[in-house]
């Protein structure tokens, strides 16, 4: 299946502009194509698929994930008669299993690419395979297709590095996305927890059980140099962190977790919050600024943890004119702080007059001795509007 993505106001997992990839059936009664959550967009945007035979129709996102890099869409009713992939949600292919990749690598339609599983990571934190089938431009969302039965085992996700020769290949494996596709059939959110702790990451990039320091005691009461072995009533062992994410969707009010504690076993309860729903995200654009909440899990190390930043700028805008950029926090608008992003929405739909808005805003510095530097910018307020579930624009009171 080809995937097509138009991006006009995006987010900070995002960029503007038009994006292709690739994705496969997974549910013929309810129309569910999976692909990559990056050929989509995590923000608000415009999807449309095609099969070989067909043209492009519009589908509609009905989950992101914010954790592992995976999309849900339905397809229109019509466009329900194609087969369903068989999907291996069970086992993680060995090291040296042949598998194939499909998918549009260069704008070559509908391709197929044979390699082997080649090693695991979780050195971009979330589990991934490494492959040396290609995935380039074109297959992201496309299936890894183990050749011993023929059941998916991956979606084709990312390469890194520049010629082909020394290329690393990477994909996401099924056994999360299967968790999140059976929770959904439940109507039950996927969502992943907040993770409102750190673990440690050794010297080769891998992310350890091992906890360093925990920025919510009361949800996630670790302490440092707990090391997590198992989750869950049924005490299932995890060994990493996509393990876990995975044993604790679909889980409401406290978990027993269990933890080594120096030399001896702990059993603890978390209890952890929902990370915010990608698909309700909202935003505001002013004069082609996006500014959006922002929800870091370790926010609590900062004093005054930001709440609203500029999430992307606009090529030609006047925001990128008086070089607001993204990250940037914003302080004040016309000497007002707001806590929240309706406050914010509610002052420019309700102020007087119109005209200039004077914006305050933090950023980090390169100085030596400060942290942050905090800059005055003035915008002409002619282009306000609401993105997202809300979207619409915001005119000034007379």
């Amino acid at each position: 299946m080809r995937v097509r993505t138009q991006i006009t106001d995006s987010f900070l997992d995002d960029e503007r502009g038009s994006f292709s990839g690739a994705g496969f059936y997974v549910d013929v009664q309810r129309g569910w194509v999976v692909t990559n959550a990056h050929v989509v967009g995590h923000c608000p945007s415009t999807v449309t698929v095609a099969f070989a035979d067909g043209s492009f129709h519009p589908a509609r996102k009905i989950y992101v994930d914010s954790f592992t890099d995976v999309a849900v869409l339905e397809l229109a009713a019509d466009d329900r008669h194609h087969p369903v992939a068989p999907l291996n949600g069970v086992d993680v292919p060995r090291i040296g299993e042949a598998i194939g990749v499909f998918g549009h690598p260069l704008g070559m339609l509908f391709t197929g690419s044979r390699g082997i599983v080649s090693g695991k990571t979780d050195q971009l934190l979330n589990d991934l395979l490494q492959v040396d089938a290609t995935v380039d431009h074109g297959n992201s969302g496309g299936p890894v297709i183990s050749l011993r039965d023929g059941r998916i085992v991956g979606i084709a996700t990312s390469g890194a590095g520049g010629q082909k020769s020394d290329r690393i290949n990477f994909a996401t494996p099924m056994k999360d996305v299967c968790r999140i596709l059976e929770l959904l059939r439940q109507g039950v959110p996927p969502d992943p927890p907040q993770m409102e702790f750190s673990l440690l990451v050794d010297e080769d990039g891998h992310h350890t059980l091992d906890v360093g320091r925990t920025y919510d005691a009361s949800r996630w009461p670790f302490e440092p140099g707990d090391h997590i072995v198992a989750i869950g009533t049924e005490r299932r062992p995890v060994h990493s962190i996509t393990e876990m994410v995975t044993a604790l969707r679909g889980t409401r009010g406290p978990v027993p977790v269990i933890v080594n504690r120096g030399d001896r076993p702990v059993a603890i309860a978390v209890d952890p919050a929902l990370r915010p729903a990608v698909l309700a995200r909202r935003g505001v654009v002013v004069d082609g600024a996006v500014i959006a909440p922002v929800a870091f899990e370790d926010a609590t190390v900062l004093a005054e943890p930001a709440r609203l930043v500029v999430q992307s700028i606009e090529p030609g805008s006047p925001a990128e004119a008086v070089e607001f950029g993204r990250m940037d926090m914003i302080q004040t608008i016309d000497g007002r702080a707001f806590e929240s992003l309706d406050e914010l929405i509610d002052y420019l739909a309700h102020r007087h007059g119109g005209g200039p808005l004077r914006i305050v805003f933090q950023r980090f510095t390169d100085s030596l001795d400060r942290w942050f530097e905090f800059h005055v910018r003035e915008l002409p307020g002619d282009e306000l509007r609401v993105i997202g579930p809300d979207a619409r624009l915001l005119s000034a009171t007379p």
